[in-house]
């Protein structure tokens, strides 16, 4: 009792130090404090530094040193080793991940930051994890936070959020050159770099790109046959400089590009190539000021991508500026607030108007502390939305410009209890409101096409309403022994008014309408619940293993009829069980990781080239993954991957493509 009151206390005066000294989640010496305390630190959920056993939030912190050592060769193939993430791949680029429930094509309910700036693709509602501008060598840390999570993280955080850390150009000079050739030929390679400028400035260049063979098409998936032919490419690049402009103020200015063509499954289920071209443009000022530490944040993403039913041009320009301090020694306050203005061009069909919507956020997030044992953090954030359109759709088209002004108003909010008991370990009571916002393909998406010689009109809705998720959950993480930790959670997701893909069969048919008209739509409700439990161990010794599993049953209650009205099915989209689990040995120069992961069988909708959907059967796999690495000296290492050894010519594991094996021998140097 009297050692760990004592451990708590050296931990929140050395936490204190470092909020003083305005350490937020940009300026962070996460290394440092990781060390200090034997443990991950973030600043992500409430803003001011905690370590991870504090949070009041399901997170599981990424290091760069766990990155390392996955056989993988990007971000969703790191997180499906992890407890409650779920993790479809539809192309070599097409990783999709979702925290409990399916990780469906376009998956819409993970929101995914870079330093704090938006990587999710607004228009259209998902994340395109292979056009994220990052290498993952310069990648300090990545943090998967469970649950609806939007009044923490903000709007569209409604299942979870990743929140990826870069390293910190102020904390060290360092140099990296990778490159990963295939046994196939193909390759990936990058560079990352960062250098300090004496006391005051700071830069950071990364540079990536890729080349290589698509993932053979499943089965059935005739179209995605034809565009696996052509090889997947990437190409990345992103500099940032940051600058101590007084003891007191600093500024970090960014810019990134991304192109990428790569074959992917929309969310109606039907197999496409896309080409994506982004750019992205941030700026933020920190200062630590008698009045806590004040953020002002402004970024500009820019995307260009051409799907196969036509191009997207749009733009997402976000304001946010917060204020965090401390009241006493015992709470800590953060309010803000966001402006956000997301313009689409006419799109697919260029005649229609230009569409888009401005937003006005303001929160407040509350942490106290109680006592050495308990501590309560509440957050609430509200939204204003409101959407226009610059001119009126065709006169075949059912709605009017005026039908697209309309506005949404909604109240998310975060609540936890942190409970440290005097028989070990954290326990954590946490519910959740997050919202899921409608996109601009949901509202003003218009398209004129023409099926077996009938016209047809596919349309937005303006008429759509937010997807509500309510989250609630019960978590203990505690050291079962001095060197096997153990982590669980109980938990229940519950979504309503989910958003609604167009279907088969028209929503609107004359007289209502002159030509008959499909509509993105609500389609109901659908929840999850389950648990996760997960151990692991980081003994003295060379050898480290962790282990979790997951069991999730979905529950749908959806309208409409399957191929008709719309092609969602959770309910058999979501696999019952997952296991994960690991085995690394690290010597002087040499270290072996071997991998484990098994996916219980799962059922899910195909859009073919013609004809009605149909359900594919994906039969339960076991995929084994390794990696051996040697560091021939201090600069320069090698390693020989295997992703997915076991799975021969190919499994299916989606309907659009097969997983097949992937061995790759990688060099680094550093410098």
């Amino acid at each position: 009792m009297k050692t760990q009151f004592l451990t708590t206390s050296i931990s929140v005066l050395a936490l204190s130090v470092g909020f003083s000294a305005a350490a937020t989640a940009q300026s962070l010496d996460y290394t440092a404090m990781s060390d200090l305390f034997g443990e991950a630190v973030t600043a992500g959920a409430t803003g001011a530094p905690q370590r991870a056993s504090d949070v009041p939030a399901t997170m599981v912190i990424i290091t760069q040193a766990d990155i390392e050592r996955f056989p993988e060769y990007d971000i969703p193939g790191i997180l499906r080793h992890y407890a409650g993430i779920n993790h479809n791949r539809y192309g070599y680029g097409d990783g999709q991940i979702s925290i409990r429930g399916a990780a469906t094509p376009y998956s819409p309910r993970l929101l995914v930051l870079i330093n704090g700036r938006e990587v999710y693709l607004d228009s259209y509602g998902y994340t395109a994890w292979s056009t994220l501008p990052v290498q993952l060598e310069e990648i300090q840390q990545i943090e998967v936070v469970k649950g609806a999570q939007s009044a923490l993280y903000g709007f569209n955080a409604v299942s979870g959020v990743v929140n990826i850390i870069t390293r910190n150009p102020h904390h060290g000079d360092y140099a990296t050159a990778r490159v990963n050739v295939e046994a196939d030929g193909g390759f990936d390679a990058a560079f990352v770099a960062a250098r300090q400028f004496g006391d005051r400035a700071a830069f950071r260049v990364s540079y990536g790109n890729a080349e290589t063979s698509e993932m053979p098409a499943g089965a059935n998936a005739i179209q995605a046959a034809t565009l696996a032919l052509q090889d997947y490419h990437r190409e990345t690049g992103a500099v940032e400089g940051r600058f101590s402009l007084t003891d007191n103020v600093s500024l970090t200015a960014e810019a990134t590009f991304t192109n990428v063509d790569q074959s992917e499954m929309t969310s109606v289920y039907s197999s496409a190539r896309a080409l994506y071209e982004l750019r992205s443009y941030k700026a933020e000022l920190e200062a630590d000021t008698d009045y806590g530490v004040i953020t002002a944040l402004a970024y500009r993403n820019e995307s260009e991508i051409v799907y196969s039913f036509g191009p997207l041009s749009a733009e997402l320009t976000t304001f946010r500026v917060q204020d965090l301090f401390k009241v006493g020694t015992n709470d800590t306050i953060r309010i803000g607030a966001e402006y956000r203005d997301g313009q689409t061009a006419s799109f697919p069909d260029p005649g229609n108007g230009d569409f888009g919507y401005e937003s006005m956020a303001i929160s407040a997030m509350w942490n106290h502390k109680f006592s050495n044992t308990w501590d309560l953090t509440l957050a609430g954030r509200y939204d204003v939305v409101d959407w226009s359109r610059d001119s009126a759709p065709g006169a075949f088209y059912s709605f009017t410009q005026e039908d697209y002004s309309v506005s949404f108003e909604e109240f998310s909010y975060n609540a936890a209890l942190v409970w440290r008991p005097t028989f070990g370990g954290t326990m954590r009571f946490m519910a959740g409101r997050g919202v899921q916002a409608p996109t601009s393909f949901d509202i003003g998406f218009t398209l004129q096409t023409v099926v077996g010689g009938n016209p047809l009109i596919l349309s937005g809705n303006p008429d759509m309403v937010p997807s509500i998720v309510d989250s609630y959950e019960v978590a203990y993480d505690r050291a079962v022994t001095p060197t096997i930790n153990m982590r669980a959670a109980i938990f229940l997701q519950d979504t309503s008014d989910v958003r609604g893909q167009i279907g088969l069969f028209p929503d609107l048919l004359p007289p209502a309408v002159t030509i008959p008209t499909l509509l993105f739509n609500n389609r109901g409700d659908t929840s999850t619940a389950g648990f996760e439990l997960g151990f692991s161990g980081d003994p003295d010794g060379p050898v480290s293993w962790d282990a979790n599993y997951t069991f999730q049953e979905t529950e749908d209650d959806l309208t409409g009829i399957f191929g008709l009205n719309h092609l969602q099915d959770f309910e058999n989209a979501t696999p019952s069980h997952l296991f994960n689990a690991h085995v690394g040995w690290t010597g002087e120069k040499l270290s072996v990781d071997g991998y484990v992961n098994y996916v219980s069988e799962t059922t899910t909708p195909l859009q073919p080239v013609f004809g009605l959907p149909t359900q594919v059967a994906i039969d339960d796999y076991v995929a084994i993954s390794f990696r051996a690495g040697y560091r021939i000296n201090d600069h320069i290492a090698v390693s020989l991957n295997a992703q997915n050894a076991n799975f021969g010519d190919g499994e299916a594991t989606t309907a659009n493509a097969q997983s097949d094996s992937r061995v790759w021998f990688g060099l680094s140097s550093n410098f």
